[in-house]
């Protein structure tokens, strides 16, 4: 290789879009540009301010365009859902033609897609993503489809980041010094709000722990296709007083809801990676009460970042958060091994370091 650096064409959703892809770029980017290596950012797919006709057929041309400056690694960022399962697998067969490397880096992982992947679209799959040099996935249980699939390349488990600016001015004792203090606990699900994610489950186990006259609000911080009705059932169950819709935050509005709020509640039975709400809401030392589903059953250890449970029972999920929120001992140890966990794991300049590594091993 004549050239001092390594050359890398990687494809994006935009930028400025939300989302998990498009935030966990955001974060790590400042800190993957170092001298040795020069990123080709093609950013893809539809936006708002970016709609085109035939923007599928746009974004093909763009990435064949991109692969005459033959790149030293292709980088795509798919998810397992049919958009970009489809698209995204052309890139792969585009940049094989070329004889050039291809990293595939595999974040949201739809289940019941990956279902028909096995089945249905298992001849595309061969034919595309099979093709590539290494992947990245952010759970073992999607490492073991890979390998079910065929799969005999590398495969690396990455995690999801958390900003570094988050906890720029944050203090974790003074946090837990404060939620002695608050006669009313604080519960917060923030995510997308889909009854995949858990929100009912949430809001039963919330009621029972109102019927039990504990001092207890639930935020519900989101925006997503069942926040109507979920609104609905709120109203149903005569709790209106006791939760608060925060709608979709970000920024400032962010931090301080995690700073004032004291247990996260997230039981989902989705086909998680590593949710990133969740991991920033253990920066911020809410202790966590989840399911074990993808990336989480990875790193989760059950009572010391919170409770795991298999169960989707409310009534479970109520018992467990009233655990934490009657012991004061078990909530500040919690709090800070949550907090200095993610500290030394997850923050972007980290995860930005170990993907770093990766990139040097697919090119050599």
């Amino acid at each position: 290789m004549n050239k001092n650096f390594l050359y890398i064409l990687i494809t994006l959703p935009y930028l400025k879009a939300k989302g998990g892809v498009a935030n966990f770029y955001n974060y790590i980017l400042p800190y993957l540009n170092e001298s040795n290596f020069k990123f080709d950012l093609l950013e893809i797919g539809s936006a708002k301010n970016k709609k085109k006709l035939f923007y599928r057929l746009r974004d093909q041309l763009r990435f064949k365009t991109h692969l005459k400056y033959k790149p030293d690694l292709v980088f795509i960022n798919p998810s397992i859902e049919i958009k970009s399962f489809l698209r995204d697998g052309l890139f792969v067969w585009q940049a094989k033609r070329k004889n050039l490397p291809v990293l595939v880096f595999f974040h949201g992982w739809n289940n019941k897609f990956a279902e028909k992947v096995s089945t249905k679209f298992y001849w595309f799959f061969k034919k595309t993503f099979a093709k590539a040099d290494c992947f990245i996935v952010l759970a073992s249980d999607f490492k073991k489809q890979l390998r079910e699939w065929g799969i005999k390349v590398p495969i690396y488990i990455l995690n999801t980041a958390v900003d570094d600016r988050l906890l720029k001015d944050f203090n974790i004792r003074e946090k837990i010094k404060q939620a002695k203090k608050n006669k009313v606990l604080k519960i917060l699900f923030l995510a997308r709000i889909e009854k995949e994610k858990g929100i009912f489950e949430t809001i039963d186990a919330f009621n029972m722990l109102v019927l039990k006259k504990l001092s207890v609000k639930l935020s519900i911080a989101g925006d997503g296709p069942a926040l109507k009705e979920v609104k609905e059932y709120v109203n149903f169950l005569h709790i209106n007083q006791y939760v608060n819709f925060l709608g979709y935050v970000t920024g400032k509005k962010k931090i301080e809801t995690f700073i004032s709020h004291d247990i996260y509640c997230f039981p989902t039975y989705y086909g998680e990676g590593m949710p990133v709400s969740l991991l920033e809401a253990m920066a911020f030392g809410l202790p966590v009460v989840t399911r074990p589903v993808g990336g989480i059953k990875d790193f989760f250890e059950n009572g010391k970042h919170g409770f795991l449970t298999n169960s989707k029972d409310p009534k479970i999920l109520a018992e467990l958060m009233e655990k934490i929120l009657k012991n004061d001992h078990l909530f500040k140890s919690i709090s800070l091994y949550n907090h200095q966990f993610v500290k030394k794991n997850f923050m972007a300049s980290k995860v930005a370091e170990k993907l770093k590594n990766i990139i040097k091993s697919c090119v050599n």
